[in-house]
């Protein structure tokens, strides 16, 4: 997957939270952390379990079966990013474009790749000025 890939990887931790789009009524929100971020999109991991046959994303004290809604074709996310330094928040609209299962240790886990489909300009600005900022200190590092 990794030379499909038109942008590189940043493996840097942001709160997110997730609501699915399109199903009828508005959906409880996901508390996740991102994985990794790219110029147009990122990587989420939700824990998971096995209930009674189904895949459910433990999310507080109810789980939430939203699995299958989110592995379908095309179906849209809201994210709601929460931006270091100041905590600022951007919003966008994503598909999955990829996704896997599976399980460390003492838990089972869904990982999704997401493109970022809709976003507002000054959104999308705010985005692509932290990404490049993340960029020149990721080659920094890598200089010292």
């Amino acid at each position: 997957m990794a030379k499909r890939r038109r942008f590189r990887r940043l493996f840097i931790p942001l709160p997110v939270t997730v609501r699915l789009l399109g199903i009828g009524k508005p959906s409880a929100p996901i508390h996740v952390e991102i994985r990794d971020v790219s110029r147009n999109g990122l990587s989420i991991e939700f824990r998971i379990s096995l209930k009674n046959g189904h895949l459910l994303i433990e999310q507080g004290e109810e789980p939430i079966k939203l699995i299958p809604f989110i592995v379908m074709n095309e179906k849209l996310l809201e994210l709601d990013i929460e931006m270091p330094p100041r905590s600022e928040r951007l919003r966008a609209k994503g598909v999955v474009r990829w996704y896997d299962f599976g399980s460390r240790e003492e838990f089972h886990y869904f990982r999704a790749g997401i493109l970022m489909k809709e976003m507002e300009i000054e959104d999308r600005k705010k985005w692509e000025d932290f990404i490049r900022h993340a960029e020149s200190v990721e080659k920094a590092l890598k200089r010292d």
